[in-house]
């Protein structure tokens, strides 16, 4: 009995494939060249592909990427990648829709590793680059990651942690104060930081899960409490950056859902 080919699924699947070859990003004409397809056919499925997630446009190279939801065929591969080339765009994106400086540490023991450092405004006094470290314990980015790690790779870092006498008195006795903050910052899904650094900067930082459904990096927005209030960070960014930390997180393979639902600190 012939088989009876879905010819529009062939199409779609091959433009899919196009894609995929192109980790950087194919433009229209270029996967229209690609597949052989008709430019309006080429269109129609890469606008169905985009509203289902399976790829992403980006407005400002008029190109398509591969989409969080691809993860869910199957291809954890991406998860091998990585973050930072692969974060890199999106955390380029929610720059560009904010309008605000917008960083991607990664944890190292009890510190902060920056990987990506997308700069629009200069915030003075501090000189912060690719590869600066900062302490995870006292800063927003920090608190998003310590919050959503493995709990003996926490236990081992609060410890070590305690071991010094200045940081002590600031985490508490066996880390009591950090582990109940970290609590509420799960309950939340953000680190709110105010006066980090000096007087009026604010942060807001989401974590990025792995296939494992732990931190394995955060997003950080930084701003002048006199240029953005604690309402717009909250009200207005933090569900763009929230958006952008579960689209990374998909890719790094995380299942959608599964991280708790940010609410608004009144």
């Amino acid at each position: 009995m012939p088989v009876k080919v879905v010819e529009s699924l062939l199409k779609g699947l091959k433009v899919l494939e196009v894609v995929a070859r192109h980790p950087q990003g194919h433009s229209l004409p270029g996967i229209t060249r690609d597949t052989g397809l008709p430019k309006a056919t080429a269109y129609r499925l890469l606008q169905t592909l985009v509203a289902s997630n399976y790829l992403h446009y980006f407005e400002d190279t008029a190109k398509y990427r591969l989409g969080p939801k691809v993860m869910s065929l199957g291809m954890s591969s991406l998860a091998s990648q990585d973050i930072a080339p692969m974060a890199e765009p999106y955390l380029q994106e929610l720059s560009k829709r904010i309008g605000q400086n917008v960083n991607l540490g990664i944890p190292d023991g009890g510190e902060v590793v920056y990987i990506i450092r997308i700069k629009v405004r200069r915030i003075l006094g501090i000189d912060l680059a690719v590869g600066s470290r900062l302490s995870a314990h006292n800063t927003a980015v920090g608190l998003a990651l310590l919050a959503f790690l493995e709990p003996q790779r926490l236990q081992d870092i609060v410890l070590e942690l305690s071991r010094d006498p200045r940081i002590s008195q600031q985490i508490g006795l066996r880390g009591d104060n950090l582990l109940e903050r970290l609590a509420r910052i799960r309950e939340l899904g953000y680190a709110l930081g105010e006066d980090e650094y000096f007087a009026g900067l604010t942060s807001v930082a989401v974590p990025v899960f792995n296939q494992a459904g732990y931190a394995e990096a955060a997003i950080n927005v930084p701003v002048f409490s006199q240029l953005c209030s604690k309402q717009e960070l909250l009200g207005e960014y933090l569900p763009l950056v929230l958006e952008t930390a579960q689209t990374i997180s998909q890719l790094r393979g995380h299942a959608p859902g599964s991280q708790p639902v940010a609410r608004s600190q009144q």
